[in-house]
């Protein structure tokens, strides 16, 4: 059975000690901040928490997919040692960088006609994303080679779910997710809303809480209610350590969640999120 990597890119926040453990490939995708040089994320000079401090400063951030000739540069690297590649990308209703990738892989392919690249749109996220690797991660390791755990991937793509509530809805006026006056009235009012990632891999509402506090409630029993028993969750958050304790605490004392995944949002999500979002992802037990 013939060798491959796993390939993901910037946004599956994953953190580098687990990549590194896995032989995971990251290509970066990339972050402008206050009208500065593009910073490839991830990157060891890139902090985080100072890039959130620099959000609620209401500094600009502009976002950008790598280049197709980043990506060929990345996958030359596995492809030249002889080993084949499985992409998993950020969702391509999200971003540009699946398709940047598939294109590169095409051209690939005439450069090393003996290798096998498959592309797989996740239509996930930011740690939905890291959960979707770190499945096809145990795949590989159970010994399983590239096409079967392509094949499986294809299958999971259908049972990842995310869910995730802002604390600042003006972060998603500025994406265009909700218009003005909502934004303006649900401040107003302490309207916190609950969003999903759908089927199709785009964002989209699902209801409307009073309070924090009862939105990330209703979070956390919504995942705990339908997620496979004794899975693995993720929980990423825009710089909000308290609500992310007050939600992992749930899943441990009410559903007695033990693995979990936990990071903080990249900046290239985080820019359209804002700071004090709290996403929950897990994998749905009605798809079985």
């Amino acid at each position: 059975m013939r060798e491959f990597v796993i390939f993901t890119d910037g946004p599956c926040d994953l953190t580098k000690s687990y990549c590194e453990e896995h032989n995971i490939t990251v290509i970066p995708l990339y972050v402008s901040l206050d009208g500065g040089e593009p910073v490839p994320f991830p990157a060891d000079t890139f902090d985080t928490k100072e890039f959130y401090a620099a959000l609620r400063q209401g500094k600009d951030v502009k976002t950008s997919a790598p280049s197709i000739d980043d990506v060929k540069r990345y996958m030359q690297t596995a492809l030249s040692a002889g080993k084949d590649i499985l992409y998993a990308g950020f969702s391509a209703k999200l971003s540009a960088t699946f398709n940047t990738a598939r294109l590169a892989a095409e051209d690939l392919k005439e450069q090393y006609p003996a290798r096998e690249i498959l592309c797989l749109d996740t239509k996930c996220a930011s740690l939905g994303q890291g959960l979707f690797v770190d499945l096809l991660v145990q795949k590989r390791e159970s010994g399983v080679g590239l096409e079967e755990t392509f094949a499986y991937g294809e299958q999971m793509v259908k049972r990842i779910r995310h869910w995730f509530t802002v604390d600042d809805l003006m972060h998603l006026k500025r994406g265009g997710r909700v218009s003005g006056t909502t934004a303006i009235l649900g401040t107003m009012l302490q309207i916190k809303p609950i969003l999903r990632v759908n089927e199709e891999g785009g964002l989209e509402p699902y209801s409307k809480i009073r309070g924090r506090r009862a939105a990330l409630k209703q979070l956390a029993d919504y995942i705990g209610e339908n997620m496979v028993p004794g899975s693995t969750i993720a929980i990423s958050h825009g710089d909000c350590e308290e609500d992310l304790q007050f939600v992992r605490d749930i899943m441990r004392r009410k559903y007695g969640v033990k693995k979990m995944l936990i990071n903080l949002i990249d900046p290239v999500v985080g820019a359209h999120s804002g700071p004090g979002t709290l996403a929950v992802f897990y994998v749905d037990k009605n798809e079985e």
